[in-house]
C-alpha cells in the first residue's frame, strides 16, 4: 500500500460548525523534547511521513487555514489546494477552497513570499492587521487587507469576521507558537491536535507550541481534556479538546 493511500490520521473527522465564530482547531507537530522547529531550516520538516500526509490532509476539514506572519517563508501552503485535497474536498461537498488568513501585528511581511505567487490558487491570501499599521502598496496589490482593532489585531474580531462575513464555519490554526497562545488566551480554540516525532534536536531552549508573553498563573495553566490517541508509523497523533472556550454558536 503506498504513502497515500495510507491516508491521513483525521481524514473521517466530523467537527461542529460554528455560527458566533468559526470552530477552531489548532495543529501542530513536536519531537520528544517539546521543539516544534529545529535551530536552522536544515531540520525541517521535523514530522515523519504520516505526520506530513496528515497535516496537508487535515485541511479538507476546515473553511480557513489560520498563520502567523513568522511561519511565512516555511512552505506551509504547498499543499493547499492541491489536485488530491481538492478531491478530498469535494467529496465531503466542499467545493469552495479554504481561505488562507495571515495575522500580523506589523504589516512587515514580503510581498514576494511564495505564498502571495501561487498563480493556480483562486484566491488572494488575506492579510489581518490593525488600523495604525502601515501596509506596503506592493503588499496590497498581493493581499486582500483586512483591519480589525486599533493598535493590535482583534482577534475575537477576526473571529466574528470570517463567520460572519466570510461564511467561515471551520477554521484550522496552523501556528506559530506566538499565535497560538494569543488563540487560546482569547478563548478562541476549541481543539488542539499534535504529532509526537520520535525525535530529539537537543536544542537548549527550542521553541514549543505555545509561547506567550509570559507564563500563566498556576491558578490559570490551561488543563486541556484527552480524545484520543493513534499511533501510525512510530509517530503518536494525540486530540484534545479546550474547555472553557467561548460560544461557537
Amino acid at each position: 500500500m503506498s504513502a497515500e493511500e495510507l491516508g491521513g490520521v483525521y481524514d473521517d473527522l466530523e467537527l461542529p460548525a460554528g455560527a458566533r465564530r468559526p470552530y477552531t482547531a489548532i495543529q501542530m507537530v513536536m519531537t520528544l523534547d517539546g521543539a516544534i522547529k529545529g535551530p536552522t531550516d536544515a531540520y525541517w520538516p521535523i514530522g515523519g511521513e504520516a505526520d506530513q500526509r496528515t497535516f496537508r490532509r487535515f485541511r479538507i476539514h476546515f473553511d480557513a487555514v489560520l498563520h502567523g506572519a513568522r511561519t511565512l517563508g516555511m512552505g506551509l501552503d504547498r499543499y493547499l489546494w492541491s489536485k488530491e485535497l481538492r478531491e478530498m474536498r469535494r467529496q465531503r461537498g466542499l467545493t469552495e477552497p479554504p481561505l488562507f488568513v495571515i495575522v500580523t501585528n506589523s504589516a512587515e511581511i514580503d510581498p514576494a513570499d511564495r505564498v502571495f505567487r501561487r498563480r493556480r490558487y483562486p484566491l488572494r491570501p488575506i492579510v489581518v492587521t490593525h488600523e495604525a499599521a502601515h501596509v506596503s502598496p506592493a503588499l496590497a496589490e498581493v493581499a486582500e487587507i483586512v483591519r480589525l482593532g486599533d493598535t493590535a489585531v482583534d482577534l475575537p474580531a477576526l473571529a466574528a469576521y470570517l463567520t460572519a462575513e466570510r461564511g467561515v464555519r471551520r477554521m484550522v490554526c496552523e501556528g506559530g507558537a506566538i499565535l497560538n497562545a494569543h488563540m487560546l488566551r482569547a478563548g478562541l480554540v476549541d481543539e488542539f491536535f499534535i504529532t509526537v516525532t520520535p525525535s530529539i534536536i537537543g536544542e537548549p531552549r527550542p521553541r514549543t507550541a505555545v509561547e506567550g508573553e509570559r507564563a500563566l498563573p498556576p491558578e490559570d495553566v490551561l488543563s486541556l481534556d484527552l480524545v484520543s490517541v493513534t499511533h501510525c508509523q512510530g509517530e503518536v497523533f494525540l486530540r484534545y479538546r479546550v474547555p472553557n472556550a467561548t460560544p461557537y454558536t
